[in-house]
């Protein structure tokens, strides 16, 4: 999904900058330093999840880390969860470490890279 998404906003970006693909420009020189729309995807996600995470008023704040304690998944693949998501763009695999790091607002605004989160 990722691979896609990338694609069609590099097709939209050089449409935008009326770039021929005959030209021979690479996607580095297109970019130049605007950061890959999945990366800006990835940010804001984890920004909001910081946000609810940090606000027990709302009633997401409850269900951002909630992970079933029983039951059988059906068959097939399993389904790919936000908690999931969200272990996928820190690095890290434990729920409890990934909210105490929601919970201190400087490390979680200052690591929003998942190089500094844990990869």
């Amino acid at each position: 999904m990722k691979k896609r998404v990338d694609g069609c906003y590099t097709r939209m970006l050089r449409m935008a900058l009326n770039i021929d693909w005959r030209w021979g420009l690479t996607n580095r020189e297109v970019y130049g330093s605007l950061p890959r729309v999945t990366m800006k995807i990835q940010e804001r996600r984890m920004r909001l999840a910081g946000h609810i995470h940090r606000h027990p008023e709302l009633a997401a704040h409850q269900l951002l880390l909630w992970e079933p304690s029983h039951g059988n998944r059906s068959r097939g693949r399993p389904a790919f969860t936000y908690v999931d998501c969200l272990r996928k763009d820190t690095g890290l695999q434990d729920i409890k470490e990934i909210g105490g790091l929601m919970a201190d607002r400087l490390l979680w605004t200052c690591g929003d890279s998942a190089s500094t989160l844990g990869r």
